[in-house]
């Protein structure tokens, strides 16, 4: 029995990394994602809309490596560079895969691509920007992307609008929010300039050239 099991169990996780395999990802693909529940994430949701009205929580930038594939990405322990597997498995998982979608830049932006991996890797190790501050040296996600994704002249691809944590159902700033930021000693930045992963996932400077959901 025990073997029986060891063989679907060997032959679903084939099949889960063959359908993640279908797809060939690019360096510089950015890959847009609904995490796993947490309180956390769950803030994230609740203010921001992705393409399609999917609630993406998070990005990260894909760097192929010698044949392996990485992602580049802040997450609360800091600016990482994590295998592909693992990204996946911090995914949502709906009907037995990941909500992740892929974007691409248009082609006249992706020349500058090789500089803005190379940024990235630069800022490896760096702190999450949990306190969401345009003007530290700590990054959130789509942060990490604004600030390293330029054009050959140093303006940003994508975009900053004003930030709201402001509860779309509601309109009232969630609690989640509030307790976060007394967490943290910071005042809420409600419409400072920031970014978040599900507006970027609707910029006109990318298409979304594949979903894995």
């Amino acid at each position: 029995m025990r073997f029986v099991f060891l063989i679907i169990f060997a032959v679903t996780t084939t099949l889960g990394c063959r359908a993640q395999d279908a797809f060939r990802l690019r360096t510089g693909d950015l890959l847009f994602q609904v995490n796993g529940h947490s309180s956390y994430t769950e803030a994230i949701r609740r203010v921001t809309t992705g393409i399609d009205q999917v609630e993406f929580t998070h990005v990260g930038a894909v760097s192929v490596e010698q044949g392996k594939t990485y992602v580049l990405e802040a997450v609360p322990y800091g600016v990482i560079k994590s295998p592909i597997e693992k990204f996946f498995r911090n995914s949502l998982i709906v009907d037995g895969k990941p909500v992740v979608a892929v974007g691409r830049l248009k082609a006249r932006l992706r020349k500058n691509i090789p500089q803005a991996i190379e940024r990235i890797q630069a800022l490896l190790g760096k702190r999450y920007d949990f306190v969401f501050d345009p003007d530290d040296d700590d990054y959130y996600c789509s942060e990490l992307i604004y600030a390293t994704y330029l054009r050959a002249d140093g303006s940003p691809i994508f975009q900053c609008a004003p930030m709201t944590f402001r509860d779309k159902a509601t309109g009232e700033i969630s609690p989640l929010w509030i307790e976060h930021f007394k967490r943290y000693g910071s005042e809420i930045p409600e419409g400072v300039p920031g970014t978040n992963p599900g507006d970027m996932s609707r910029s006109d400077q990318i298409r979304i050239v594949h979903r894995y959901f």
